[in-house]
């Protein structure tokens, strides 16, 4: 979902969401595969080598990412914060030092922490529906038809 998002943002936004992405990612000194994997769909839509290479090393280094104020559209950057939500969570959880960060990154898109707690809640119930989806689809697929 956030790869997706990413790639459809202006050049300097793509850059700096790639980077907010891998700041949640190392936040809490553990890197995951999904969180990895994530991550290489992200930088791929970079234009910058160079860059791609500083953020990859930052993320060797689990080195905990300074973000500029990213000043753009209120409804992207709603849309950035909600798409890193769901990236903080692919791991189905979100630690404190995640939770810490991603305020931190909230209020580098102007909003404050009470938005983003709010934003953290919406992605916690997103995951939780998304898995009882998974639940639905699967009893759904193998439970016999009873045609009325």
């Amino acid at each position: 979902m956030a790869a997706n998002f990413i790639s459809n943002l202006p050049p300097a936004a793509k850059i700096w969401a790639a980077e907010a992405l891998a700041g949640i990612i190392v936040s809490d000194g553990v890197v995951t595969g999904e969180e990895l994997a994530l991550l290489r769909e992200s930088i791929a839509f970079l234009d910058d080598i160079e860059q791609v290479g500083r953020i990859v090393e930052k993320i060797k280094n689990k080195e905990r990412v300074t973000l500029e104020i990213l000043r753009c559209e209120r409804k992207m950057a709603a849309n950035i914060l909600m798409s890193l939500a769901m990236a903080a969570m692919t791991d189905d959880k979100i630690s404190p030092p995640e939770v810490e960060y991603f305020v931190y990154v909230a209020g580098k898109l102007g909003f404050d922490m009470q938005f983003a707690h709010r934003v953290i809640r919406w992605g916690q119930d997103f995951i939780k529906l998304n898995k009882e989806k998974k639940t639905l689809v699967t009893i759904g697929s193998s439970a016999n038809a009873m045609y009325q």
